[in-house]
């Protein structure tokens, strides 16, 4: 094999290399590589820190006009890498509409990261993520009301109150009669209730009086009676001894 050959043959190679190279990193292109300036990727509901439950329904755009591919949307929990398909390769753009449906019920409580990838012919894409969406699924824990007892406060009682005299009835003769003079009852005052007389109480002590002079009014009445009936009985025996 002469030199010249042995030359043509390495140009050869390394061109060959070069073109498997390029051709290489172009299949492994960083994603992203291409212009998402234009809102080809956004998740408009939920949104960032929003709390959900049950059926979720994710709207927003997936639009690449004519470069779209696909779009796909996946979940993970937040903080990992641990992606699970959502909608996968959705053929069909959309503007402003609804991109998927979740159903977080499936899904333990906590924080979750919602992505989605707006895909070209090439395979680079376009990406929107909304973080920190809590689901919660679970009923939170009741916290108990406090019970207030309400003791009722007895009104006091009123002291030194000073009954209302009872009025005095005047009695208009007829004309041409006799007038006949009516003379007014004498109505009793009553004590109230708790006065006190140089530290006695005035009630019980009036009361006492009344009770006493009561007594001696009855003591009186029988003594007339019973000396009546003596001197009725002496004078009946006088008679019969002088007719006899």
């Amino acid at each position: 094999m002469s030199i010249k050959k042995i030359v043509y043959g390495g140009i050869t190679a390394l061109v060959l290399s070069g073109i498997l190279l390029g051709s290489l990193s172009n299949a492994f292109a960083a994603p992203n590589a291409r212009d998402c300036s234009g809102g080809n990727a956004a998740i408009l509901a939920p949104s960032s820190g929003a709390t959900v439950s049950g059926i979720v329904q994710i709207e927003g755009t997936a639009s690449l006009g004519g470069d779209f591919q696909y779009y796909k949307l996946e979940v993970a929990p937040a903080g990992t890498e641990a992606w699970g398909n959502l909608v996968g390769e959705a053929r069909e753009q959309v503007v402003n509409g609804q991109l998927g449906v979740w159903d977080s019920a499936s899904a333990t409580d906590g924080a979750y990261t919602i992505r989605l990838r707006v895909v070209d012919p090439t395979g680079n894409y376009c990406e929107a993520l909304v973080t920190n969406v809590m689901v919660q699924n679970s009923l939170p824990t009741a916290v108990p009301t406090p019970e207030f007892t309400i003791t009722p406060t007895e009104a006091p009682p009123i002291q030194n109150a000073v009954p209302t005299a009872a009025p005095t009835t005047q009695v208009t003769p007829t004309p041409g009669a006799s007038p006949t003079s009516v003379r007014p009852s004498i109505t009793r005052t009553p004590v109230p209730v708790g006065a006190t007389l140089g530290g006695i109480e005035v009630e019980p002590f009036i009361d006492g009086i009344t009770a006493y002079l009561g007594g001696l009014g009855r003591i009186f009445i029988f003594g007339m009676f019973a000396m009546g009936a003596i001197f009725a009985l002496i004078g009946v025996i006088f008679f019969v001894r002088r007719v006899l």
